[in-house]
């Protein structure tokens, strides 16, 4: 083999690496951003978790025992107006990722979330609720938004506002979140392991610390609506893969675009009767 066949055949070795190797550096970061978004939703749904694997230690009434309204409930409030869900969860989050009890402590939970204290708390971003790789976004007024908001049910209308009356049947586009009133795990009839909870979401994110939409929101599975999952969906949209969503019982689960649409909508609810999950 002659001395120029040798230096081209180098050559074309080094340009090769050259290019393969900032592919596998992106996939590297890519991947490992999976993987944190994975472990904000496990974190975020830690109630349920705990209540699928208890502390052999820990004394049985002090486990969790139901979902936590989507809301911080304030009479004569409108939802969007409340502070989310985020607040209660504030004091059992990992305190060593980011200082959330000073945070916390400047939050007036007996006002809206547009009081002045509420929304100075509300520029500040939360860890936990950024996608890792993700810039932390803002609204135009300077609100920290959230990457991730809680699985309401199927809409429209607006599931998160239908009650569970006791003793009787639960609506059947229910979601794990209700607005007003905490969700018992006993409700939860199709399974913790099959109902989702929790999802990411870059879809017109809204504020963190803002109650309705911005926080909560169902499946909208009318005619015209944005497919479910992907670029441009309901959910997900930072992930070429997927979307993730955390379930009520504390896994998180990956659904592709290719998922079929109807078994998103299942998962939705607590109580339609069709549990059924996908098999990779």
């Amino acid at each position: 083999m002659s001395r120029w066949i040798v230096v081209a055949l180098l050559v074309l070795a080094a340009l090769l690496v050259a290019g393969l190797v900032p592919m596998l550096v992106q996939r590297t970061r890519l991947d490992a951003n999976l993987v944190g978004s994975r472990n904000n939703l496990r974190e975020l749904a830690f109630f349920a978790h705990l209540h699928a694997n208890p502390d052999p230690k820990a004394a049985v009434a002090a486990l969790p025992k139901e979902i936590p309204p989507g809301t911080v409930p304030l009479p004569g409030v409108a939802p969007h107006d409340r502070l989310s869900w985020a607040v209660p969860l504030m004091p059992v989050l990992d305190q060593k990722r980011q200082d959330l009890a000073t945070l916390l402590a400047q939050i007036d939970v007996t006002q809206p979330w547009t009081a002045g204290p509420n929304q100075t708390a509300g520029r500040t971003h939360l860890v936990v609720l950024v996608c890792p790789g993700t810039t932390p976004g803002t609204t135009p007024e300077g609100a920290a938004t959230t990457c991730y908001v809680g699985v309401s049910g199927l809409a429209p209308p607006d599931p998160a506002t239908l009650a569970l009356p006791a003793g009787g049947p639960t609506p059947p586009r229910a979601g794990a979140f209700r607005y007003d009133a905490p969700t018992p795990f006993d409700r939860v009839t199709d399974g913790l392991s099959q109902t989702l909870l929790m999802g990411e979401t870059a879809n017109d994110p809204g504020p963190w610390l803002r109650g309705g939409p911005a926080t909560l929101r169902g499946l909208d599975d009318a005619p015209g609506a944005k497919p479910l999952v992907g670029a441009g969906g309901q959910f997900g949209g930072y992930f070429p893969s997927g979307g993730q969503f955390a379930l009520c019982d504390g896994g998180v689960r990956l659904f592709t675009p290719q998922t079929t649409p109807g078994v998103l909508l299942r998962l939705a609810t607590i109580a339609d009767g069709k549990d059924e999950m996908p098999v990779d």
